[in-house]
């Protein structure tokens, strides 16, 4: 394992390389840190060279000024800093949730980049008619989370809410006491996400191979936008694991598989 550094605009990330072989860029979503792809890692045994790091703010990164909020394309600007600054070359992308808009976004804005992607529940609800009622309602869970345990408790109730009754559990007490920490780069996300513009003619400009997965037991909103945008993507397809909206912790070996068969 080696961890460093890498200086990106405004801040300082922190980033983690494993094992040998086609690189591969993970990105995690709101709440979590990098190491919420420690499963996906251990299941890949080495066979990978999988580069994980905290977006900004979250766990070990910092930002040089506080952080007020953000954007998609700042994010994906980060991702591309990480990819050049450790001379990755083109690498396979993977995110969850807001940290699958960065990977689309940087194929988008830097296909030179990438070589191919894994989207897990991408935060793209704007896809299908249930969406707009299922942002609101995350944004009522929020609010009243942060009634009753201020910042903490929203990122709690967050977790809860997309995650099911197990999630708080599967995340695990590590993890949970990291994502309390981090409810201003969480609230940041849950911005960014659904500002976040694209077109449908600017998704089907794609041209490399783009996984989308989803989880069986993950809300049927959820799922229905991943099955959208995998048929909305020219060379996209959808694989669906036996999980629940955190896939990368709940079925590991799914993800590794995926990314295993990428080049």
């Amino acid at each position: 394992m080696t961890a460093r550094t890498v200086e990106a605009a405004g801040a300082a990330l922190a980033v983690e390389e494993r094992g040998e072989g086609t690189p591969a860029l993970l990105m995690h979503g709101p709440a979590l840190d990098r190491r919420g792809w420690d499963g996906v890692v251990a299941e890949l045994g080495g066979d990978v060279h999988t580069v994980a790091y905290d977006r900004r703010a979250y766990g070990d990164s910092t930002t040089f000024e506080v952080l007020r909020g953000t954007t998609v394309a700042e994010q994906a600007e980060d991702a591309a800093t990480v990819i050049r600054a450790l001379e990755l070359g083109p690498v396979v992308v993977c995110g969850h949730e807001v940290g699958a808009l960065i990977a689309l976004d940087l194929l988008l804005r830097h296909p030179e980049l990438v070589t191919s992607a894994v989207l897990i529940e991408p935060a793209l609800l704007s896809l299908v008619p249930a969406g707009r009622e299922a942002v609101a309602a995350i944004r009522d869970v929020v609010e009243n989370g942060v009634r009753d345990g201020g910042p903490a408790g929203a990122v709690l109730a967050y977790l809860e809410h997309v995650g099911g009754p197990r999630a708080l559990e599967l995340v695990g007490p590590d993890r949970l006491e990291r994502a309390g920490r981090g409810a201003r780069p969480f609230a940041a996300d849950l911005a960014a996400g659904p500002a976040w513009r694209y077109t449908p003619r600017e998704l089907r400009r794609t041209d490399v191979e783009v996984v989308v997965m989803a989880g069986t037991r993950s809300d049927p909103v959820r799922r229905e936008a991943a099955a959208v945008l995998a048929e909305t993507l020219p060379e996209g397809r959808l694989v669906q694991a036996e999980a629940g909206h955190f896939v990368g912790l709940e079925a590991p070996e799914a993800v590794a598989e995926v990314l295993r068969g990428l080049p």
